[in-house]
């Protein structure tokens, strides 16, 4: 059975936020918040939610700023000021300590959160969350490409060349999502290692073996700096884990949630 979700905006630091909410019948075992990724948007949560395992919590999906029906930021944004949306939408609605769930670019901007502003969560789940920076010459590249060439790409007759070049050096988040590209370049330069170190919040940890996004490495060395966490590894899964091992990912979460009332 599908849970019923309800499309609902706000305004939060003068920016529209789009966002669907779910209330279920009776008392809520706890307060679930969602953080999509980049390159999506809050619906990509839908069909893992769509399942009876879920249907006691209460759930808000955020469309984070940039993506889905929430407005584009006029400024570019970095990690610090999603993390102050997400934080100013939980006390906006006055959400007691909900427990927040984040994949990818939405795991880096909930270590920020939880690095931020520790008491306004219960605890956290990180699934391929990204934030770990490694000077690789491919990004390294990519930010010279960004910064020193691009005005030789111009001209509408070099677009597909420079977006060749852009896909060459593995920068498709920068080509899906040009209307964020500033934004990324900031996303991209910062390493959250030293955040993680700031953690109090109990914290589960979910990695596919084979993510190629964010390696297993990543998830290994988040583990090591987070003081109160566990790493569940899913066994030839790649970076949307939640989607092709849906039901042991929904296991997962529901044994940490219960764990930690």
């Amino acid at each position: 059975m599908a849970l019923d979700f309800e499309q609902k905006q706000i305004v939060v630091e003068e920016l529209l936020l789009n966002f669907y909410f779910y209330k279920p019948q009776g008392i809520s075992k706890e307060k679930l918040i969602f953080l999509h990724g980049w390159r999506s948007d809050s619906s990509v949560w839908l069909k893992f939610l769509d399942s009876n395992k879920f249907k006691n919590y209460e759930i808000y999906l955020i469309d984070q700023p940039g993506y889905g029906k929430s407005e584009i930021p006029k400024q570019p944004f970095d990690l610090e000021k999603y993390a102050k949306i997400v934080y100013r939408f939980i006390k906006e609605l006055k959400i007691e300590k909900p427990i927040i769930i984040g994949h990818s670019f939405g795991g880096a901007v909930l270590i920020k959160l939880a690095s931020m502003y520790p008491d306004i969560l219960k605890s956290m789940v990180l699934i391929g969350a990204s934030g770990i920076r490694k000077k690789e010459i491919k990004k390294t590249l990519f930010k010279i490409i960004a910064k020193s060439i691009s005005p030789f790409f111009k001209p509408k007759f070099m677009h597909g060349l420079r977006m060749s070049l852009y896909r060459m050096i593995g920068s498709d988040d920068y080509v899906a999502a040009p209307h964020l590209k500033e934004t990324y370049l900031n996303i991209i330069k910062e390493d959250l290692t030293e955040d993680l170190k700031k953690i109090k919040n109990n914290t589960l940890l979910i990695w596919g073996e084979k993510d190629k996004d964010t390696p297993l490495e990543d998830g290994l060395l988040m583990s090591k700096n987070i003081k109160n966490s566990k790493l569940n590894i899913i066994k030839g899964a790649g970076h949307f884990s939640f989607i092709t091992d849906s039901d042991l990912v929904a296991d997962y979460i529901i044994n940490f949630i219960n764990q930690n009332v």
